[in-house]
């Protein structure tokens, strides 16, 4: 598998904040693709408006350029592994007493700030490592943010009435072969990509929201987010996201 490596985020600037004010928790965000990456972003640039408060401090690791289509969990879980100092870049262990000194995130606190990994479980094959994930995650104290099927489950909880939808179609997530699911849809997307589309007028996986159109949707999407499994190990089988969750932990 080829190795990914993370863009460091650059140490926040303070100075045009009123009064200085200093972080209580991070956030450390990292995700597959660019769709949660401007979703994250779009959070990250409105936490007035989403009621986050002005100490909590959200960064969004980017991948560097090139690496757009590396996006598996594990890919991201090592990455962010060597980040933290964790592991050196050859994946050889790094001694716990040593991590603090080799991280790369500037006054990284371990006992307060949070790392999330936010990934499909529709991504191909990731049964086979899902263990590992959760392995690694539980042993480093980094948080899976899961979606089952996939983002766009959480993109069309932002919409009123997501319980119209078949449960079973929602999770199957089938391509739209001969217009079987949607006769006036493509055929080469899937279920929530073609719901997902019609809500915001136009959408394709994979590339950058337009996150104002879901901002003051938000409330509904956290809310509509708790009729269905939120539970990170649950989520490897059942219909679900914890991304309500995690915004609901940003707003504390």
């Amino acid at each position: 598998m080829e190795r990914l490596n993370l863009r460091t985020p650059k140490a926040f600037d303070f100075s045009e904040e009123a009064e200085t004010v200093q972080p209580r928790i991070r956030f450390y965000c990292i995700s597959e693709g660019a769709t949660e990456e401007s979703y994250f972003l779009g959070v990250r640039n409105n936490k007035m408006e989403l009621n986050i408060k002005n100490d909590v401090y959200i960064h969004v690791i980017e991948k560097q350029k090139g690496q757009e289509t590396l996006s598996h969990p594990l890919q991201l879980l090592n990455a962010c592994l060597v980040q933290l100092g964790h592991i050196d870049q050859n994946g050889k262990p790094v001694s716990e007493h040593e991590w603090e000194k080799y991280c790369k995130w500037d006054n990284f606190d371990a006992s307060i700030d949070q790392v999330c990994i936010i990934f499909d479980r529709d991504y191909r094959n990731l049964g086979e490592s899902m263990d590992r994930i959760f392995e690694l995650c539980d042993r480093h104290g980094i948080r899976t943010v899961m979606s089952n099927p996939n983002f766009e489950l959480w993109l069309l909880m932002h919409f009123p009435d997501i319980q119209q939808y078949d449960p079973r179609m929602l999770l199957e997530n089938k391509k739209n072969l001969r217009h079987q699911l949607v006769k006036n849809a493509s055929v080469n997307k899937k279920y929530l990509e073609i719901l997902v589309s019609e809500k915001l007028n136009g959408y394709s996986k994979g590339g950058k929201l337009k996150f104002e159109k879901l901002l003051p949707l938000i409330d509904i999407a956290v809310e509509q987010a708790k009729l269905y499994c939120e539970d990170p190990r649950s989520l490897a089988v059942e219909l679900g996201t914890s991304m309500g969750k995690l915004i609901e932990e940003m707003r504390r």
